[in-house]
């Protein structure tokens, strides 16, 4: 493979798995290996030099952030230069003239909070790969600990801000399995302002799939 792709794409590779998804980080919906992929080997710049930076060890947290921030919006079509948020807000205004409900947020890219968090379990696991983690705590690097078993901290903040979630809430009856709670009609999961689901068999909690039972506004 290194007389095919040269030893420095080799390396860079580990950013590429780790950073597009693999057993301990989480997959990037709609954006895949070979997409990933084609970039770093046509030569995308900024890939390149996050990929660099991933594989170097003792990096400081707002390092791998800032530059997994930007390979993270080079891989949703943007530049470099794009925040996150003005991505996620330029996709959304362009997908809502076209779609025939709500736009579902998981085909947007990632929030700032999300992809902080995605990169640093990316760069542990790098540094895992390499045999350079030392002294590195999970718990630092986009892990918490839960009753002795570690889970990845997904987001610091809400799905929406808190007076928009206090306004959209159903009453639904059932278990909110279709389109017909609000909640989900919406693309958000029920929260303690809805009504007698919070009581009930709720299975809108973490956004399961749709099924073909009714919810009962």
């Amino acid at each position: 493979m290194k007389q095919v792709l040269n030893s420095e794409l080799c390396s860079q590779l580990l950013f590429i798995h780790a950073f597009t998804g693999c057993d301990t980080t989480s997959r990037i919906f709609s954006v895949g290996k070979q997409t990933a992929f084609q970039k770093l080997v046509n030569g995308e710049s900024t890939i390149q030099s996050c990929a660099n930076v991933f594989l170097l060890p003792h990096q400081a947290r707002n390092v791998i952030e800032d530059h997994g921030t930007k390979a993270m919006a080079v891989l949703f079509g943007g530049k470099s230069s794009d925040s996150l948020a003005s991505l996620r807000y330029n996709l959304f205004s362009k997908k809502i003239v076209t779609a025939k409900s709500f736009v579902a947020p998981e085909r947007l890219p990632p929030t700032e909070s999300t992809t902080k968090y995605h990169c640093q379990r990316v760069y542990f696991q790098i540094m895992v790969w390499i045999g350079k983690e030392g002294d590195m705590n999970t718990v630092d690097w986009g892990w918490k600990l839960v009753d002795n078993r570690f889970l990845p901290v997904m987001t610091s903040k809400t799905a929406a801000p808190e007076c928009l979630l206090q306004m959209i809430h159903c009453n639904c009856t059932t278990a909110c399995q279709t389109q017909r709670c609000s909640c989900r009609a919406y693309g958000l999961p029920c929260m303690p302002a809805c009504g007698p689901c919070q009581v009930g068999n709720c299975e809108n909690r973490y956004n399961q799939p749709l099924c073909e039972e009714e919810c009962d506004d």
